[in-house]
């Protein structure tokens, strides 16, 4: 358990961190509306300035569950969306943006929110499972111990043993013409304020991913309690069930000092 005493780490870019994601993709139209109970936290949805930060595209969505073993700040586990591209103001064109994230401690809550925008949360992870015997499970919880009921579930399964190992990099996506740079808005200031801290400017940030041993898998979004025809029954609103996903292991992120965008 976390050390809620012990103050904080606070550790300027650049980072360089490594990990071990899961990342489920499904592709979304912007006419079906984005789901502002699934894409934002409380805090952030309470915030226009956040949320009407540019028109919603739509787009390739990612879901990333990622479990790193050494940062700056120490290991810690994290789950975030991206749904998809956001038009940014000042004629910035359209990026990728992360709208809602969950860590599992808070001194790397507190450093992506003042380094880079990213709206972090503190949640409680639970890994049930061995992904070499499925089924493999990760659930989300809130950060209060008393709430035992998870508000996210994803299983994760092998594609096929079968299937090939291959390097992953983001800069061979960069060359498929999918963008590597996140533009973040800034972000409002919750409580505690030491921990949640809110930011004043627009950052675009761009990271360098790679991972020699990638293999695609299954990520079930299937919810616990939703039955079928149920409301986010797949947790985000008129999906399926399962999704086409990669597995990075012995990945690397490098993350520097971001742009500072005049909007």
């Amino acid at each position: 358990m976390e050390d809620q005493s012990a103050p904080l780490k606070k550790v300027p870019p650049p980072w360089t961190c490594h990990y071990e994601a899961y990342i489920g993709t499904f592709y979304v139209s912007a006419k079906s509306g984005l789901p502002r109970e699934v894409a934002y936290e409380p805090l952030e949805a309470s915030s226009a300035e956040f949320t009407e930060a540019g028109v919603w595209k739509g787009g390739l969505v990612m879901i990333q569950l990622l479990r790193y073993s050494s940062t700056p700040v120490g290991p810690y586990d994290e789950m975030l969306l991206l749904p998809g591209n956001f038009e940014v103001p000042g004629g910035h064109g359209s990026h990728t943006r992360v709208t809602r994230i969950y860590v599992s401690q808070k001194d790397t809550t507190y450093n992506g929110r003042k380094n880079w925008n990213i709206p972090k949360h503190i949640a409680r992870f639970k890994y049930t499972g061995d992904f070499s015997a499925p089924p493999f499970t990760v659930q989300l919880y809130p950060e209060d111990p008393a709430i035992d009921v998870p508000f996210f579930t994803a299983s994760l399964q092998h594609l096929g043993f079968w299937t090939p190992t291959f390097p992953f990099s983001s800069n061979f996506l960069k060359r498929l013409g999918i963008p590597n740079a996140m533009v973040q808005p800034p972000l409002p200031e919750g409580e505690p304020k030491d921990v949640l801290c809110g930011t004043k400017e627009w950052y675009k940030s761009t990271g360098t991913i790679y991972s020699p041993k990638a293999k695609l898998i299954w990520m079930d979004l299937k919810q616990p309690g939703k039955g079928e025809g149920k409301a986010n029954e797949n947790w985000w609103p008129g999906i399926k069930r399962w999704h086409l996903g990669v597995w990075l292991r012995d990945a690397q992120l490098d993350l520097g000092d971001p742009e500072v965008l005049k909007v």
